[in-house]
């Protein structure tokens, strides 16, 4: 009887250690999220507008778009004494998108919401496509763009705060 419970038990063991190392497998590969404690702003679209003359010409109409974002935080709990107000990043250098010629060629129009990790600097660090177009090279070139933006960095009693700064770029053929 005791033969038997050891056998069982020499089966289990190794059952165990792989069904762990395949759970280790599956957390590690899981999405990484945002830290809370990093806030994130909300900046307003940027518009990029093509008008078609005739079937050859081309001209290129932009609009000008306001540097004022908008804070999209969760309400903090309150705390016992109030903290200073946090100032979010304006854009102090803006790069309009180029339209890219095969969309444009292809009549094609779309939306994408870009995330920018916007250091102490004030610098692009790292931008991400938080929701696509759907098109590829509409999405490079809103990309490309808002990577050689410049910022104010977002701040906290005058001290600079690293944040996530959103825009959409919306790409019309008029």
């Amino acid at each position: 009887m005791f033969k038997a419970k050891e056998a069982s038990l020499r089966n289990i063991v190794p059952l165990l250690v792989v069904s762990l190392a395949v759970s280790a497998v599956f957390y590690l590969s899981r999405p990484q999220t945002r830290t809370s404690s990093i806030p994130i702003f909300m900046g307003e679209e940027v518009t990029v507008k093509k008008a078609v003359e005739g079937i050859r010409g081309v001209e290129m109409a932009t609009e000008g778009v306001k540097a004022a974002p908008v804070v999209k935080a969760a309400p903090a709990p309150a705390p016992q004494a109030a903290p200073l107000p946090i100032v979010p990043p304006s854009v102090t250098v803006r790069v309009l998108p180029a339209y890219p010629a095969s969309s444009l060629a292809n009549g094609t129009e779309g939306v994408v919401l870009l995330s920018a990790y916007v250091g102490l600097t004030g610098q692009p660090e790292k931008i991400e496509t938080k929701t696509s177009s759907g098109i590829s090279e509409l999405d490079e070139a809103a990309m490309k763009a808002v990577s050689q933006w410049q910022f104010s960095p977002a701040s906290q009693g005058g001290a600079a705060l690293a944040s996530w700064f959103e825009v959409p770029v919306r790409f019309v053929i008029k």
